[in-house]
């Protein structure tokens, strides 16, 4: 229950977090310019760069909350890390024309994969024993 805990805060996170860099980048990229991305420039392209950035940011930071609140050590650079790779593959992903899926992929990325490294020891000790 405390890694599906984890899970659900992660994705909060991401959801809450990605809202604001949504909004955080159509300001800026409406307002200073934001080069070519996902095939469109501007606030579009602004907004949905920041609003990734902002899913990953948010799960990391969800998934943190939860562990501190159930007094649990964690690995923080090995969930930075993580973080930063989730952050790669959903802007190598992400294009204006893609299908749900994808989309979806891009939402539940983050939180699946820093819940598996934040719990591996617990996940690979159940599947051994």
């Amino acid at each position: 229950m405390k890694i599906f805990t984890q899970f659900i805060s992660g994705l909060v996170g991401s959801v809450i977090l990605g809202i604001i860099g949504l909004i955080i980048g159509t300001i800026i990229g409406g307002n200073f310019g934001f080069p070519k991305f996902g095939g469109n420039v501007g606030y579009e392209s602004g907004g949905v760069f920041f609003a990734i950035v902002g899913i990953s940011l948010g799960s990391l930071l969800g998934i943190m909350f939860a562990k501190k609140m159930q007094k649990e050590q964690h690995n923080y650079i090995l969930a930075l890390i993580t973080a930063i790779i989730t952050t790669c593959i959903g802007i190598f992903l992400f294009d204006y024309n893609m299908s749900l899926v994808v989309k979806l992929t891009i939402l539940f990325i983050p939180s699946v994969m820093l819940t598996a490294v934040t719990n591996w020891r617990k996940l690979y000790s159940r599947k051994v024993s």
